[in-house]
């Protein structure tokens, strides 16, 4: 078993699943503007895989530079709508929507994660 990991994610699935597999972890998520990396890599045509490889990969980094000498897990899942991204809802209203949208659509679930240490 791991002595120490951060999880750099406020999500309570993946803190669960770290405890369900005995990895014991702190949780110190990255607060990265998702949004803004997210527009940035849609201008220039990154695919949802290479997106929610680099947040992944952002999330761990930014968390390990700080904590240096422990593994840092990021991870990132984004939804893949015929080629579309689907974000997080702000609101109900919009969670709805999203999810009229996806229903009897076929999309893909896309997560990715990345381990740093010592900022990369």
């Amino acid at each position: 078993m791991l002595d120490k990991i951060i999880l750099a994610s406020k999500s309570e699935v993946r803190k669960k699943i770290l405890k369900e597999n005995k990895i014991n972890c702190m949780v110190e998520p990255s607060n990265i503007d998702e949004d803004s990396v997210k527009e940035s890599l849609l201008n220039e045509k990154a695919s949802p895989e290479i997106i929610s490889k680099n947040l992944a990969e952002l999330k761990a980094n930014k968390i390990s530079k700080k904590r240096t000498g422990i593994l840092v897990l990021g991870a990132d899942s984004v939804i893949d709508l015929n080629g579309k991204i689907i974000s997080k809802p702000n609101d109900r209203r919009e969670a709805l929507e999203i999810l009229n949208n996806l229903n009897g659509q076929t999309h893909k679930l896309i997560s990715s994660v990345c381990i740093s240490q010592n900022g990369s």
